[in-house]
């Protein structure tokens, strides 16, 4: 077996937020939850609920009093209304909604990027000018698909024509930062069909995508229809070739392949999302809502209603909250910088996080994987650093069960 070594590695190509250190390590971000959908998609596995007449004003006004009593001058470094779809609330509350939200923690003032995520059957022209006027600098646009069969599959709502609509508006109103979501390997999607798409997409000219693998999660629709054999998933060659043809695609169309899924044009990467991959501290509020701050983990109640009873009744909306352990630590920090392929993982910032030393902890597996090639350690000005190669980032999946703490089930 090889010996570990550290080489030098050559930075210069990382997007702008990533050379500039942004977001920074002792700000905190802010993930807030609009749980309500025109309809919940097949793969879908996010707390998300189908709208069917609930009362959305009640909703963001438990979400708010959440707010004053967990993000009062917060002053978050970024900030992501996420879903759920928050474009479904109408102009009026969102505008009402962003204004309070403001007064509560400041995130106008202090926020590098705001985020909201937006489909495009509910992203009109009095919606779209109401959140750019509202502090929202950067919009998430749900296409995932350019073709009518597809969308219908996923029991998407809007069509084609309507997602590149919404884009236009996006434009129209302002904004210039836009993240599309797409999403590849749907069965017999063939490479040429998909790679039609991306030049449509390509052309648009958004700063940013997001090009996920069709997945099967537990508990959605999606799965249960192909374990009873009536959807017949893309084969893992299939699904391997069009991860690869995508960071080409894209990369020569002038977006960066920075994280697994996420491509940016210079200087657009998402600072909302580094955090997280970056293992910062992030405070979520809304139904179901994640957060990781000061080494605790928290989960809100995730079916809307109990979670609004409990914040109209006073009580905290709390469903776990816990001090993880230094294994867990580890692990979710190995977990998530390795999505990384530039950046990977700071060995010394690892450690400073956990208490454990990555190399004594997991140094059989990490000296294997780099003998596999799937790992490599590089060496930079911050010390040295743990990366997938191109190879282990096509089965990164298989790469993190190697460092899985005794007790998976305490990991994300």
């Amino acid at each position: 077996m090889q010996e570990v070594s550290a080489k030098p590695d050559n930075i210069a190509t990382l997007s702008k937020a990533i050379r500039e250190g942004l977001p920074q390590e002792d700000g905190v971000s802010l993930y807030v939850h609009m749980p309500f959908c025109v309809s919940k998609c097949r793969y879908c596995d996010f707390n998300s609920y189908a709208f069917t007449n609930q009362d959305l004003r009640r909703h963001v006004n438990a979400v708010l009093t959440e707010a004053r009593l967990r993000v009062a001058d917060l002053k978050p470094q970024t900030v992501f209304l996420g879903g759920g779809t928050p474009s479904l609330l109408p102009p009026d509350l969102l505008r009402r909604f962003l204004d309070e939200l403001d007064t509560i923690c400041g995130f106008r003032e202090s926020s590098l990027e705001t985020t909201m995520e937006a489909n495009p059957e509910s992203l009109d022209k009095a919606t779209a000018r109401a959140v750019f006027e509202g502090g929202v600098n950067r919009l998430s646009i749900g296409v995932q698909s350019l073709r009518p069969e597809v969308l219908q599959a996923y029991d998407r709502v809007h069509s084609p024509e309507g997602a590149l609509e919404a884009f236009a508006i996006a434009r129209d109103v302002g904004f210039r930062r836009i993240n599309l979501d797409l999403i590849y390997a749907f069965p017999g999607q063939g490479e040429e069909e998909w790679l039609e798409d991306l030049t449509t997409i390509h052309a648009l000219g958004a700063e940013h995508l997001s090009c996920y693998e069709l997945s099967y999660e537990p508990g959605t629709a999606l799965t249960r229809l192909k374990n009873v054999g009536r959807w017949k998933a893309a084969g893992e060659e299939t699904c391997a070739a069009m991860f690869g043809i995508t960071r080409e695609a894209n990369e020569a169309a002038g977006y960066e392949a920075y994280e697994v899924s996420a491509f940016a044009k210079a200087g657009e990467a998402s600072m909302h999302n580094l955090s997280y991959w970056r293992s910062l501290d992030y405070v979520g509020i809304g139904a179901g809502a994640a957060g990781w701050l000061k080494g605790v983990r928290r989960r809100n109640i995730e079916l809307p209603d109990t979670y609004e009873s409990a914040i109209h009744e006073g009580a905290d909306p709390v469903a776990v909250s816990e001090r993880l352990s230094p294994e867990v630590v580890l692990f979710d920090h190995l977990m998530m910088g390795l999505r990384l392929p530039h950046e990977g993982v700071l060995i010394s910032r690892a450690q400073r996080l956990s208490g454990l030393d990555p190399m004594q902890v997991h140094g059989k597996e990490i000296r294997e994987s780099i003998d596999q090639g799937l790992l490599e350690i590089l060496c930079d000005k911050g010390g040295d650093r743990l990366r997938t190669t191109k190879r282990g980032l096509l089965i990164l999946d298989d790469i993190l069960t190697r460092f899985l703490p005794d007790d998976p089930s305490m990991s994300v």
